[in-house]
């Protein structure tokens, strides 16, 4: 079942579009044993009823019975990194619950009413600064509906109370219900889209109460893909194209102005502090997840690649900054400070796996010193195992952040370690520079992660090597000659169907004729105008056969993965 919650100012029984769903908004003794009330550390807190419900059902909410306040016998100080949160099961369709935390004395504008749907639900609540002793807790039928006072049966049981973690937003749980906080307000956009707003959304998530290695992120999660988008604003804008496979997006906090996913990176601007964000959701889409939440640091790593082209700026003190293809987990992606950066890391790998006249070598840094490496890189893990057993076994001097990168990868998992050999996984890594202009970016993070693509997928591998098999050598002349000027080991078959797929599917299939028939071209005659004539003559015969290429590879990958040549990820 797929519902999202909806919310409109004042009003607790409104609908958002026709669906049915969450409302929320905010309007300015004995011991029991029925349902347990339990610290931030799972301790059991002892407390008590002031409503006299009989011995058993002190958490069973009816008719007769609407409303209980529960006061602990101490008052207890709630960091703003916590929330209250209410376990409670809901037994009607429509149900306005109404809660209010601190003296029974309501003051207007203080109590949070939620309508809630059928089914286990846990109700996050923002908790005051001063210590809380008193939970209130009352029950009401839709406008227009009277309840009846002498009926017992119940309407809702509170199961659990807990403080616990901050979460902002709402989740639809298949199996385990709901979880929705304060703080959320929905309005209709226009005809097939709601504008969803989440109060102080970073609220409590500031990084100096983050421990045990967790990062804010904000989730969403959808049931059904669309050609449609989500877009949200919280000091930036970010779309997430929801033609995703995986039906689900983790944006870390960072790309917001804040702290990064990885615990040592610095923060950036203050996110902490703004009054909203806006999530504008398309209907057709079936939102079932917004919210923000301290992730773990791992599950944080796991992002689109779009993520890399919205992070803000490295610091001076960090040389990168890596995540995991959410969708290819076994895909690190590395974001490199500046080039010079990159080439201290993988320069020399550059020159043992594709340069010509150097693969299969470690060349010493005098013999590579003067020549150009790659401004963006990929390499699948069975390369870099070689590369690192080489220079183990004939002891080989790596530079210190070489070793690095080895280290990293094996702590990783990408790399296995015996002795001084290295084994490899079905992995790869991809890399791009923050030194490269925002359109070159965009193009890099694209091209290297269809190289992922091609290492890591075995169906895309085996058809772009038929592909390049296909070719007779009157059509493969071009991208020979091309690829030997720019030094690759035009030897290796593996090599060149990898780079024929990657510059095609670097722009999109549309461009593809004029990026190949002038912009390369026209890097071949400055330096070599002899090749004039034989170039005008192979585009007049073969000039077509680009974008037709492009086209099969963009359909393969659309098919497969939701996205297509010229932008290979989903947020932007």
């Amino acid at each position: 079942m797929n519902t999202f919650p909806s919310a409109r100012r004042g009003l607790c029984s409104l609908y958002l579009a026709s669906i049915l769903t969450f409302l929320l908004f905010s309007c300015s003794s004995e011991e029991i044993s029925s349902f347990s009330w339990k610290s931030a550390s799972g301790e059991n807190l002892p407390f008590a009823q002031k409503a006299g419900f009989p011995d058993g059902k002190e958490n069973a909410f009816s008719g007769a019975r609407p409303k209980n306040t529960y006061s602990l016998r101490k008052p207890m100080p709630i960091g703003q990194d916590l929330m209250l949160a209410v376990s409670m099961n809901v037994k009607r369709e429509d149900l306005i619950i109404a809660f209010f935390l601190g003296s029974e004395t309501r003051k207007a504008g203080q109590e949070t009413r939620f309508a809630a749907k059928p089914g286990n639900t846990v109700f996050y609540l923002s908790v005051p600064p001063s210590p809380l002793r008193t939970l209130t807790i009352g029950v009401e039928l839709p406008l227009g509906q009277a309840a009846d006072k002498k009926d017992e049966t119940s309407l809702a049981d509170v199961e659990l109370v807990s403080i616990l973690p901050a979460f902002r937003g709402y989740e639809h749980k298949i199996k385990n219900g709901y979880r929705i906080s304060d703080g959320i307000v929905i309005d209709r956009n226009d005809a097939v889209s709601s504008v969803w707003e989440l109060k102080r959304p970073f609220r409590g998530l500031d990084a100096s109460t983050l421990a045990n290695d967790r990062a804010p992120a904000l989730v969403l999660r959808y049931a059904r893909r669309a050609n449609a988008e989500i877009v949200v604003k919280a000091g930036k804008e970010v779309a997430a194209s929801c033609a995703s496979a995986k039906k689900e997006f983790i944006i870390p906090a960072s790309v917001f102005g804040g702290v990064s996913g990885e615990a040592s990176r610095e923060a950036s601007g203050d996110i902490f502090g703004q009054a909203s964000m806006t999530i504008t959701v398309p209907d057709e889409i079936l939102l079932e997840a917004a919210f923000i939440e301290a992730l773990p640091a791992e599950t944080v790593s796991r992002v689109d690649p779009g993520v890399m082209l919205l992070e803000p700026p490295l610091s001076g003190k960090e040389d990168f900054a890596w995540y995991r293809w959410d969708l290819l987990p076994n895909v690190i992606m590395f974001d490199f400070r500046d080039y010079a950066v990159q080439d201290d890391y993988l320069k020399r790998l550059a020159f043992f796996v594709e340069k010509r006249g150097f693969a299969g070598t470690l060349a010493k840094d005098e013999e590579i010193a003067s020549l150009h490496g790659w401004n963006a890189h990929d390499y699948k893990a069975d390369d870099l195992a070689k590369f690192f057993s080489a220079a183990a076994k004939s002891e080989f001097p790596l530079s210190e952040r070489e070793l690095r990168l080895r280290d990293f990868l094996v702590e990783k998992g990408l790399l296995t370690k015996r002795g001084n050999a290295f084994g490899s996984r079905n992995g790869a890594i991809i890399s791009i520079s923050q030194e490269s202009d925002a359109y070159l970016r965009h193009k890099f993070i694209t091209h290297e992660s269809s190289h992922a693509i091609f290492f890591t997928d075995g169906n895309y591998r085996d058809l772009c090597v038929s592909l390049w098999n296909g070719m007779t050598k009157e059509e493969k002349w071009f991208w020979i000659l091309y690829f030997g000027w720019m030094n690759y080991d035009t030897k290796s078959a593996a090599l060149m169907a990898n780079e024929v797929q990657a510059y095609l599917i670097q722009q999109p299939p549309s461009k593809a004729m004029e990026y190949f028939s002038k912009t390369l071209v026209d890097r071949l005659l400055e330096k070599h105008p002899e090749l004039e004539a034989p170039l005008a003559a192979y585009m007049e015969k073969f000039g077509a056969e680009f974008e037709k290429k492009a086209r099969m590879l963009d359909g393969w990958l659309r098919s497969t993965y939701g996205f297509g040549a010229g932008t290979t990820f989903f947020l932007k």
